[in-house]
């Protein structure tokens, strides 16, 4: 049943008409670092390729976790589906957990599509690109840790989505920029911290973009254990949550 459960959700979350819209903006990172020198004339590839990175496919990596994670339970609830899944003989918590891990997998999949074609973009071709695999691994992370924290989101609120946009392209943009130790609570910090990016140099704009403009010192090995600790934490509370409280459809959402 588990198996069962689980390669539905791929099935679900690979239909073309879900995933190609994906591949299109990973072509446009490809385009967009292919085109970057006529930008930044005294970029080289190495700079091109992170600041496409930075600036693009780590948001676009936040953007599809919070469309595929709220997708788990939210757009079940609201498209009044909600009642047939919970009727499968398997206990909520798990079937939470699966759903889970397939979301992560095809946001995994967004992002490093991502990043492969921007360093194709960036390096004109299959070049030796340092970065590619570290950032892989970032963003194989990030998509566990955004879906950890969107899924609690969505099982605590209505309407979601708009608060995982908001994270996404408000908190995670404002945050990493601030002064102190505010770094501390953006999970961009950590993904950069793994990332290992250079920083932006002395453009205030690229800094800004590429939110480097804060005091982050975070090691990769730091990234990793806070990053291992937030997404334990997350998914034992909304094991918890989605356990003992009842999810009925919304007679509003339409």
């Amino acid at each position: 049943m588990e198996g069962a459960i689980f390669s539905q959700a791929i099935r679900e979350y690979f239909r073309p008409r879900r995933f190609l819209p994906w591949v299109f903006l990973a072509v446009i990172c490809m385009v967009i670092a292919m085109q970057w020198k006529s930008l930044q004339v005294d970029a080289d590839s190495a700079e091109s390729y992170t600041k496409v990175s930075s600036i693009f496919v780590f948001h676009i990596l936040a953007l599809a976790s919070a469309i595929f994670t709220t997708a788990i339970i939210s757009q079940e609830v609201e498209q009044k589906t909600i009642v047939y899944l919970l009727t499968r003989p398997v206990p909520r918590w798990k079937l939470l957990l699966i759903r889970y891990v397939a979301s992560v997998i095809v946001v995994s999949t967004v992002g490093i599509l991502c990043t492969v074609l921007s360093s194709v973009g960036a390096y004109h071709g299959w070049g030796s690109n340092p970065l590619l695999l570290k950032d892989c691994i970032a963003l194989i992370v990030g998509a566990f840790a955004y879906g950890a924290l969107f899924l609690v989101v969505s099982l605590m609120f209505n309407r979601a989505m708009i608060i995982c946009l908001l994270f996404a392209f408000g908190w995670e943009t404002a945050v990493p920029n601030m002064p102190g130790q505010m770094y501390l609570v953006s999970i961009y910090s950590y993904l950069q911290g793994i990332a290992e990016h250079p920083s932006a140099g002395a453009n205030k704009l690229l800094s800004l973009l590429t939110a480097s403009n804060g005091d982050n010192v975070l090691s990769a090995s730091t990234s990793y254990m806070a990053m291992t600790g937030f997404v334990a934490v997350l998914l034992g509370l909304a094991s918890w949550w989605f356990t003992n409280f009842e999810y009925l459809p919304r007679e509003d959402a339409e």
